[in-house]
C-alpha cells in the first residue's frame, strides 16, 4: 500500500524543526525513517506533513563529559555502535544495538527516534530502562533534562510534548562504585531468526568485589509486555559468586515477575525463556565484572 499523501518538509537546524513543528498541524518527525516509513506505508500513520531532521548537522554528534556519553538524536545506530567512545564507556549500548535488525536498518535508524518510539519490543529499551540515561527534549521553552524513568511512560507512550523534539541521550558511563573492583554488563537476546524482534531480551548489569563476590546487581527484560526490573533476579545473586543454585533462583524469580503479553502456551514459552537468558546475562555480565576487576 502506499502512504496517504503528505507535504515534505525538511528541516535545517534545531529552531528550523521547531517552528516547522509549530506552524503544521498533524506532521511526524522524519529521523530515520525506518519506523514512520512502514507505518506510513501500512496507512497507520497518516500525517498532513513529514518534518524531516535527519539532516541537522546539529543533532548528529558523540561527545564525553566527565560522567557521560552524549548522542545527538540523528546519530544512527551504527555510527553509535562503532563510537570507541561508547564501546569503552558504555559497551553494552554498542553490543545491544549489533543486535537490531540489519546493517540497512542500522545505517538509517537514530538514537534519537528509537528512544521517543518507546517500543516496548524494541532492543533499546532494557537497556535503557537499566542504564536510565538523561534525555533531553528541547522546545519554544528550552529544554527538559529528563531522566528515562520518568521519560518513558509505558509502551509508545514517553514524556515528550507535540512542540517539543527529543535532542540529545545522554548515557552514563558504567560506574565501579568505591567498594566494588569491577563492573560489568551484557544484553541478550533471544529471537527465531537474526534481525527479528526479540522474543525476549535481558539486560544484566553486575558488579564484583576483590573476592569475586557480587555486590551489586541488576536485571531488566524487555519483550514480555511492560518493561521489568526485576528485583528478585538482583536479589538472588547479590552476596553469591553466582553459583547454580543463585541463577536459578534468579531465572524462579524472573519468571514469577514477568506478565508476557500472550496467554497459553505462548505466554509459557516467554516466561521460561525469559528466566533461561536472565542466567545467560548475569552468567556473561559476572564474567564480565570479573575480567575488569583483575
Amino acid at each position: 500500500m502506499y502512504p496517504s499523501e503528505f507535504k515534505y518538509l525538511a528541516a535545517e537546524s534545531v529552531d528550523d524543526a521547531l517552528t516547522l513543528i509549530a506552524d503544521h498541524e498533524f506532521a511526524e518527525i522524519l529521523a530515520g525513517g525506518q519506523s514512520l516509513i512502514p507505518l506510513q506505508k501500512e496507512r497507520l500513520a497518516m500525517p498532513d506533513y513529514v518534518i524531516d531532521i535527519s539532516e541537522i548537522a546539529e543533532l548528529d554528534y558523540i561527545e564525553e563529559t566527565a560522567d557521560e556519553i552524549r548522542l545527538g538524536a540523528v546519530t544512527t545506530h551504527t555510527t553509535a555502535e562503532e563510537s570507541e567512545l561508547v564501546r569503552e564507556h558504555v559497551f553494552i549500548f554498542s553490543e545491544c544495538i549489533s543486535k537490531i535488525a540489519d546493517r540497512l536498518v542500522r545505517n538509517r535508524g537514530t538514537v534519537g527516534g528509537t528512544v521517543v518510539e518507546a517500543d516496548p519490543d524494541g532492543d533499546y529499551m532494557p537497556v535503557m530502562k537499566l542504564l536510565n540515561p538523561d534525555v533531553v527534549v528541547t522546545g519554544p521553552d528550552g529544554e527538559r533534562v529528563i531522566p528515562f524513568s520518568e521519560f518513558y511512560i509505558g509502551m509508545f507512550t514517553v514524556d515528550i510534548e507535540e512542540d517539543e523534539l527529543l535532542t540529545e541521550v545522554r548515557l552514563p558511563k558504567l560506574p565501579l562504585l568505591p567498594e566494588a573492583a569491577g563492573v560489568g554488563s551484557t544484553y541478550k537476546k533471544h529471537v527465531n531468526r537474526s534481525g527479528d524482534y526479540a522474543i525476549v531480551g535481558v539486560a544484566a548489569l553486575v558488579h564484583v568485589d576483590d573476592d569475586g563476590s557480587i555486590i551489586n546487581a541488576r536485571v531488566t527484560i524487555g519483550s514480555v509486555g511492560p518493561l521489568l526490573t526485576s528485583a528478585g533476579a538482583a536479589d538472588a545473586v547479590v552476596g553469591t559468586e553466582l553459583d547454580e543454585a543463585s541463577l536459578e533462583a534468579a531465572a524462579d524469580a524472573v519468571e514469577a515477575e514477568v506478565m508476557p503479553d500472550q496467554e497459553g502456551r505462548l505466554g509459557a514459552y516467554k516466561r521460561a525463556m525469559a528466566g533461561e537468558f536472565t542466567q545467560q546475562a548475569l552468567r556473561t555480565a559476572y564474567e564480565r565484572a570479573l575480567a575488569d576487576s583483575q
